[in-house]
C-alpha cells in the first residue's frame, strides 16, 4: 500500500493529471498535476475579467481534445541577456515536481541564465522556507511547480515587499481552470484544461463501446486537478447520453486490497459494467492486478496520468483500456514562456495555461516504452522562435 500512495505522489496534474495531488492543504502533493492542490479555498467571482469562475466552463468541447499542433501564443516574448532564476518545486524528488523545473533549466542553459534549486521538501514549512531562501538569494523571477499559494502566504508577502514576481505551474487554480482567491497569490499558474480533459475521456468512452457502455465512477476528492477533471468527466457523459453510475468515493488509504475488493463487489452485482474510471494511474494500475486475479476480464478500466505502468498495461492488452495524460515539459516551457512575458512588462498570453496539450491514450498511440506521452508536433522550436 506504502507503494501505491509513493507511486500516486509521484506522477504527474500535473493530467494531473495531475500532476499533483494531496488529501491536506498543507501538503499538496506534486504529481497531477497535475497535476495539484487540495480544493479549499474559494473560486474568485467573474467580477475579475481575468478570472474563470466555477460556474463558467471554459473547457474545450470533446471533439476538439486533440491537438494538431502548436496553439500557443504568436506574439514575441524577446528573451533578456542575463537573468537569475529561481525554482521550488514542492519535492525535488517527484517526478511530477522536477520534470517542468528541469524543462526550465534547458531554457536557462540555452541563454546562459544563472539559476539555483530550492527544495520544498514536500510539505507548506518546507515551500514556505524554500520560497524565503530563494528572496535572499536575489533572482528575477522565482518559478515554483506544485506550490499551493495558500500554504506559502508568508514567503509571497515577503516577495512582493521585495519586488520579485513569483510565478506558478501545475497547481489548477488559474485560467482555463477557475482563479483562486486567496490574499497573495502567484502571478499564474500554467496546467491543463482538466474539465476539457474529462470531457476528452468522456468522448473516448463513447466511441470505444462494445457493450453495455454502462460506466461506474470512482472518485478521490479533495485536490483541483481531480475534481475539475471529474466534473468534466461527468459533463461529457451527460452531453453524449452515456449511462453511468457512481458507486463511492475513496481516499489514499484504501489504495490496494481494499478499493479493490469495494470494486470487485460492485461489478459482482453489475455485471453488465462496461468501464471502470479511477482518477489517477496508481489506483488503476492496482485495481487492473486485482480484478484480473480475482477473474474479472470483461471490463474496461481507464486512469489518468498517462504513467508508464499504465501505459505498459495497456500495451499489453488485458482489462487497461486508457489513460488521459499531458506534457510536463511543455507545462515548463509555457511557465517560462509566461514569465517572460512578465519581466518584460507585456500581456499575459491567454489562457494563461497556454493550451498546454493533453491526450487520451490507448493502444493506438501508446508512446515508447519508458517514455512520458508527447504531442506530434515541435514545439520547443515554436516557442524558441519567439523568443530568440
Amino acid at each position: 500500500m506504502k507503494k501505491l500512495i509513493a507511486l500516486f505522489l509521484a506522477v504527474t496534474l500535473t493530467v494531473s493529471l495531475v500532476a499533483c495531488s494531496s488529501s491536506e492543504p498543507e501538503n499538496p502533493a506534486p504529481e497531477n498535476s497535475s497535476e495539484d492542490a487540495p480544493a479549499t479555498e474559494e473560486a474568485k467571482d467573474d467580477t475579475d475579467s481575468n478570472d474563470t469562475t466555477e460556474a463558467e466552463d471554459t473547457s474545450k468541447p470533446a471533439e476538439t481534445a486533440s491537438f494538431e499542433g502548436f496553439e500557443g501564443p504568436t506574439e514575441p516574448a524577446k528573451h533578456p541577456d542575463n537573468l537569475k532564476v529561481a525554482f521550488v518545486p514542492d519535492s525535488a524528488a517527484l517526478s511530477g515536481c522536477i520534470v517542468p523545473v528541469e524543462a526550465m533549466q534547458e531554457i536557462c542553459d540555452r541563454y546562459g541564465y544563472e539559476y539555483q534549486v530550492f527544495d520544498g521538501e514536500g510539505t507548506s514549512e518546507g515551500c514556505n522556507a524554500a520560497i524565503m531562501n530563494a528572496i535572499s538569494w536575489g533572482p528575477d523571477v522565482i518559478c515554483c511547480v506544485s506550490v499551493l499559494a495558500s500554504g506559502v502566504q508568508q514567503a509571497l508577502q515577503a516577495a512582493k515587499e521585495a519586488g520579485i514576481p513569483v510565478v506558478s505551474g501545475s497547481n489548477g487554480t488559474d485560467d482555463p481552470n477557475p482563479r483562486i482567491d486567496v490574499e497573495y497569490d502567484f502571478a499564474y499558474d500554467i496546467g491543463p484544461d482538466y474539465k476539457g480533459c474529462g470531457k476528452a475521456m468522456a468522448q473516448w468512452i463513447y466511441d470505444n463501446t462494445e457493450g453495455s457502455g454502462k460506466v461506474v465512477l470512482y472518485d478521490c476528492p479533495g485536490s483541483y486537478s481531480v475534481d475539475y477533471f471529474y466534473q468534466g468527466l461527468v459533463a461529457g457523459l451527460d452531453e453524449l447520453n452515456v449511462p453511468y453510475e457512481k458507486d463511492t468515493d475513496f481516499s489514499f488509504d484504501q489504495l490496494g486490497d481494499e478499493l479493490n475488493r469495494i470494486v470487485a463487489g460492485y461489478l459482482t452485482n453489475n455485471p453488465d459494467t462496461e468501464f471502470i474510471y479511477m482518477p489517477f494511474d496508481p489506483a488503476a494500475v492496482s485495481l487492473i492486478s486485482g480484478l484480473e486475479t480475482a477473474g474479472f476480464d470483461d471490463v474496461k478500466v481507464l486512469g489518468v496520468l498517462g504513467n508508464t505502468e499504465m501505459c505498459t498495461l495497456i500495451g499489453q492488452g488485458g482489462i487497461a483500456a486508457g489513460t488521459c495524460a499531458y506534457d510536463n515539459v511543455y507545462l515548463g516551457y509555457a511557465q517560462f514562456d509566461q514569465a517572460l512575458r512578465l519581466l518584460n512588462g507585456q500581456e499575459l498570453f491567454v489562457p494563461h495555461g497556454e493550451n498546454l496539450p493533453y491526450a487520451m491514450i490507448d493502444a493506438t498511440n501508446l508512446p515508447a516504452q519508458g517514455e512520458a506521452w508527447t504531442p506530434d508536433f515541435e514545439y520547443k522550436d515554436a516557442f524558441y522562435a519567439l523568443w530568440d
